[in-house]
């Protein structure tokens, strides 16, 4: 009986010293593509691959337009992944970067300028705050008939805010 106790007094030892399982990240890492909303499953998408053009949802169909190239910036102290991010049209198109507009409720835009995104992740999806717009976060505004708008404004919680990273293959 004594020989079964110290066993199991060992066996708690061993395995409080073991290291906890790391949780698997659920954001993405640097790569390629498709960004859907989680309410509408409309993917991101440009109205052409030049500078100004303005960026909607549409209909998600895999298109070359639809795929964006995601960097994740890296912690120079720790050399670990951060929930900081850039985003620019994939593709040998040069740098067709991811922007907010610069005025107050219009859609996205492609522009030469690199914006940092930190990432949210949720059990409805990723929320993509935009760090120029000071928090705001991406969410789709219908305008139908037109194509619904991508637009950065306060997270009201709601779903038209969350959205999944599809690797593009």
């Amino acid at each position: 009986m004594k020989n079964l106790a110290l066993a199991a007094a060992l066996s708690l030892v061993v395995l409080s010293s073991l290291p906890a399982k790391a949780e698997p990240d659920p954001l993405p890492n640097t790569g390629t593509y498709f960004i859907t909303n989680m309410q509408s499953d409309e993917a991101l998408q440009p109205g052409a691959a030049s500078l100004g053009q303005s960026v909607h949802a549409v209909e998600y169909n895999k298109s070359g337009m639809q795929k964006w190239a995601i960097d994740r910036k890296i912690d120079p102290k720790t050399q670990k992944p951060t929930n900081r991010y850039t985003i620019k049209l994939a593709g040998e198109n040069g740098e067709l970067n991811f922007e907010p507009h610069p005025v107050a409720d219009m859609s996205a835009v492609l522009g030469m300028t690199k914006q940092v995104y930190v990432l949210e992740s949720g059990d409805a999806g990723i929320l993509i705050k935009s760090v120029f717009k000071n928090g705001d976060a991406l969410y789709i505004a219908p305008q139908p008939p037109m194509a619904t708008e991508a637009k950065f404004g306060p997270n009201d919680g709601s779903a038209k805010y969350r959205w999944k990273f599809t690797v593009a293959e």
